[in-house]
C-alpha cells in the first residue's frame, strides 16, 4: 500500500501507522516495499530508530535553572519575545494550542499555552529546557524541520515515540539571515487543530518577520566573533581556554573533557567518556561530577555550554589541536609546527588522551621526517618530545647545507646525546 490520496488526521491512515511502527522496529519489512508513510517521515523514523533503538519514551530537560536562563539571554529570540507574541504566541495560545520556541539544537527554550494543555504537554516532556531533536526524541515536526530545513507537519502517529501519538505539531526552522544557518525553530502543538491548513503559513509568516527583523539589526543581533571560544591544549603545563581578551588556565581534568568533547562533534555517551578518561565505565559518576564542576567554570569564563544525553559542546569553539590536526592532514608542515609548540596535554595519563597525543605526535613525526627541511628538522627538535631524537638530528645532517646553522646545532646536539648514551 502507497500514500496517495489521505489526509494525515484520518483515521484509516493513522491506524495503517501504528502497524507500520511494529514492522519498523520488528524490522520485518524490506527497504524497497511501499509503506504507508510519507517519505520524510519514513525517512525519520528509520533516523530515529538507530539512535534509539530503545526508545526514549517521554523528553528529560537538557537545561534547568540557570542554565536555561542562560540559553534564553543569548538566543536572538530573546529579543524578539515582543514580535513573536504578537504574531504567533497570543493567536496560537487564544485557540488552545501550545507554542514553543527551539534554539538549533533542538532544546525548547520558550513553551507557552494554556495551563490546562502544557500540564498535559508536560507529561511527555514537552517543556522549556526538553531536548526534542531528533536523535532525543526521534519523529517530530521540531526535529523534522531542522533536520530538514524545511516547514513540515507530523501528525499521531507520525511521531517516533508512542507517548506522543495523541499529539499533532507544525514547525518551521529561522535562519539568519545573513550566515544562512539555522538559529531555531518555532512550532505549534496541539490537537488536530495544530495542523490546521492556516498553520503552516502563519509559522512561516512569523520566520520571516524573524528574519527580516536579524537583518534589520544587523551583526549585533548575533554573538559576537570574539565571543568564539579557543583551547589551548597543546605543549602546556597549563592548558588555556581564551575568550576575547579573557583566558582562564585549565585544570587537568577540565583540561581533558573539554578536549574529547571538542572532537566528539555528535556528543559522548557518559559511560563511553568513563572510559575515555578512567579506563572503565563504572566511573560514570565521576564524570557526570565532574562535567558538572566544568559547566560552572564554563558559565563564568566563556559562551560554551555542555548539553547531555549525550554529552556535547555547544558554542563556537577551536583548539590548537584542531587546527595541528587540520594541517597534518593537508600536509602543511609549516602551519602544523605553528598550530602547536609540543604534545597534547604532556601531564594527561587519561588512555583517550594517551591515544590522541600518540597519534597526532606520530603523524607529526613521521611527516616531518618524510619531507622536512633543515629549517622545519631543527624547529621539531626544539619541541621536548624530540629533545633526545637522534633520528631527527640525523635528517637534519642529510638535508642541511654545508653552512646551514642547524646543520652545526644538530651535529653538536647529537654528540653530545650519543656522549651521554656511552
Amino acid at each position: 500500500m502507497t500514500v496517495t490520496d489521505w489526509s494525515p488526521t484520518d483515521s484509516v491512515y493513522q491506524a495503517q501507522l501504528r502497524r507500520a511502527h511494529e514492522e519498523l522496529r520488528a524490522q520485518s519489512v524490506p527497504d524497497e516495499t511501499p509503506w504507508p508513510v510519507r517519505a520524510p517521515v519514513l525517512d525519520s523514523w528509520r533516523r530515529s530508530l538507530a539512535a534509539l533503538p530503545d526508545g526514549a519514551g517521554t523528553a528529560r530537560a537538557v537545561l534547568e535553572g540557570d542554565e536555561l536562563a542562560r540559553a534564553r539571554r543569548a538566543h536572538p529570540f530573546s529579543a524578539m519575545l515582543p514580535l513573536l507574541r504578537s504574531r504567533l504566541i497570543e493567536p496560537a495560545v487564544d485557540a488552545g494550542l501550545v507554542v514553543a520556541l527551539g534554539d538549533a539544537e533542538g532544546r525548547l527554550l520558550w513553551v507557552e499555552g494554556r495551563s490546562s494543555v502544557t500540564s498535559r504537554a508536560d507529561a511527555m516532556g514537552f517543556a522549556a529546557g526538553a531536548d526534542w531533536s531528533e536523535g532525543a526524541m526521534g519523529t517530530s515536526a521540531p526535529a523534522l524541520a531542522l533536520t530538514t530545513g524545511s516547514g513540515i507537519q507530523v501528525v499521531g502517529a507520525e511521531h517516533f515515540q508512542e507517548a506522543v501519538h495523541p499529539w499533532s505539531c507544525s514547525a518551521v526552522p529561522v535562519l539568519d539571515p545573513r550566515t544562512g544557518r539555522t538559529v531555531g525553530v518555532l512550532d505549534v502543538t496541539g490537537s488536530a487543530d495544530a495542523v490546521a491548513p492556516l498553520v503552516l503559513p502563519l509559522l512561516a509568516a512569523t520566520s520571516r518577520a524573524v528574519q527580516e527583523e536579524l537583518r534589520r539589526q544587523g551583526p549585533t543581533a548575533s554573538p559576537p566573533a570574539s565571543a568564539a571560544v579557543d583551547l589551548l591544549l597543546t605543549g602546556r603545563r597549563t592548558p588555556l581556554l581564551r575568550c576575547g581578551e579573557q583566558e582562564v588556565a585549565l585544570g587537568g581534568r577540565h583540561a581533558e573533557l573539554l578536549t574529547l568533547l571538542h572532537l566528539a562533534g555528535d556528543g559522548v555517551r557518559g559511560a563511553e567518556l568513563a572510559e575515555q578518561l578512567h579506563g572503565t565505565a563504572s566511573a560514570e559518576g565521576t564524570v557526570r561530577a565532574e562535567v558538572v564542576r566544568l559547566r560552572r567554570v564554563l558559565a563564568e569564563a566563556s559562551t560554551l555550554e555542555i548539553a547531555s544525553r549525550p554529552y556535547r559542546l555547544l558554542g563556537e569553539v577551536d583548539s590548537d589541536l584542531r587546527r595541528t590536526r587540520s594541517a597534518l592532514d593537508r600536509g602543511d608542515l609549516d602551519a602544523a609546527l605553528a598550530a602547536s609548540p609540543g604534545e597534547l596535554l604532556p601531564g594527561s595519563e587519561a588512555p583517550a588522551i594517551r591515544r590522541l597525543r600518540d597519534r597526532t605526535g606520530g603523524h607529526l613525526r613521521e611527516l616531518v621526517l618524510e619531507r622536512g627541511t633543515a629549517a622545519q628538522l631543527w624547529a621539531y627538535a626544539q619541541r621536548p618530545e624530540a629533545a633526545e631524537d637522534l633520528d631527527v638530528l640525523m635528517a637534519i645532517l642529510q638535508v642541511a647545507a654545508p653552512d646551514a646553522p642547524e646543520r652545526s646545532a644538530a651535529s653538536a646536539r647529537a654528540q653530545e646525546l650519543r656522549g651521554e648514551k656511552g
